[in-house]
């Protein structure tokens, strides 16, 4: 099989990093595997570099100026015989398609959200359209936008992202205290302002709001709370340890994300058998379908979005039949395995 060379930003805690982790194990079953860290001194998420540490990858960490790592990079293509470059998020895009079109081998950039900034946009559509072999979208809905935006679609490829060792089912009981959880960063994007205002119209007492998370919203939402008056039904989790475990108790999953491309936490979600209640932004009408393991809104939607959630909150038979369905298709659409065989038919040209 031909020799594979990964090149990321980091190896740090981020959706992208542990994609890149997870494809650069299940193709070094197959093949040397390179993974180049472009940053070799930012700081490492422990899980990531556990699971390398019991992988046959070979790590290369880079630092120094900018002119270094790419001589470097060059080097280690060259002395690995790389046949193929997997590139993920904006500089190691541009600077390994760069490379890679030197070295005239086959590269593979990698776009992980549906929207970027302008400043990134213009330097993945340069790479794109002038140097890269091909662009692997994460998501439908960003090839679909990049297109639009001018990247040529012959050169657009989607392969979504993977959830390794997928929980069994699980079939919950009618708890008196429902809780309804959210996990994600503090961030604009995910619009918590809505979320809160949403619960906040629930006219019940028979749940709680988790919210899971960090950022730099944390004061905000914590002032949004009080302000819509759920505070005392709300619990707020700052990078707990035990987000699965969280995940497991809840009953209700929920989103409100301006945008997304393929939702990591959705897909925790769909792992712990949970019925969704979600915005139907990204590619999340592929995660969630909607009536049949949860209920998709538009951006903003407030009445929309509690209205679905009332619906959950009454029906413990409804809870469980979705959340089974959110179970059974991430196990058929994506799996590790339908991931790994994606990508080395890509690599093998098939």
């Amino acid at each position: 099989m031909k020799k594979v060379s990964i090149l990321v930003s980091t190896i740090d805690s981020g959706g992208a990093e542990k994609q890149a982790v997870l494809l650069a194990i299940q193709l070094s079953k197959h093949t040397d595997v390179n993974l180049i860290v472009l940053n070799g001194g930012h700081t490492e998420y422990k899980g990531n570099v556990d699971l390398l540490a019991e992988s046959s990858v070979k790590v290369h960490r880079l630092n120094g100026s900018m002119l270094l790592k790419t001589i470097r990079i060059r080097e280690l293509l060259k002395e690995s015989h790389t046949d193929v470059l997997l590139n993920y998020l904006t500089m190691p895009d541009f600077l390994g398609s760069f490379l890679g079109k030197r070295l005239r081998i086959s590269v593979y950039n990698g776009i992980r959200n549906s929207r970027l900034p302008k400043s990134k946009m213009l330097m993945e559509k340069w790479a794109h359209n002038h140097w890269a072999t091909a662009t692997i979208y994460n998501c439908y809905s960003g090839a679909d936008y990049f297109e639009k935006l001018g990247f040529r679609k012959d050169k657009n490829i989607v392969i979504p992202n993977c959830f390794p060792d997928i929980a069994e089912p699980i079939i919950r009981d009618n708890h008196s205290q429902r809780t309804i959880i959210t996990v994600g960063r503090f961030d604009p994007q995910k619009d918590y302002e809505t979320l809160i205002k949403s619960i906040s119209l629930l006219d019940r007492k028979d749940y709680r709001l988790c919210i899971v998370g960090y950022g730099v919203l944390e004061a905000q939402i914590r002032e949004w709370v009080e302000l819509y008056g759920i505070k005392d039904r709300t619990d707020i989790h700052i990078k707990p340890n035990n987000v699965s475990e969280l995940e497991r108790n809840a009953d209700i999953y929920i989103s409100t994300s301006l945008f997304e491309g393929t939702s990591n936490s959705i897909m925790e979600a769909l792992n712990w058998s949970l019925p969704v209640v979600a915005t139907n932004v990204g590619d999340n009408d592929h995660l969630v379908i909607d009536g049949v393991n949860g209920y998709l809104h538009p951006i903003g939607d407030v009445t929309g979005l509690t209205t679905s959630l009332c619906k959950l909150l009454d029906s413990v038979e409804l809870r469980n039949t979705m959340g089974v369905r959110s179970n059974q298709n991430l196990r058929e659409n994506y799996s590790m395995e339908i991931f790994e065989k994606r990508y080395l038919d890509l690599i093998e040209g098939k």
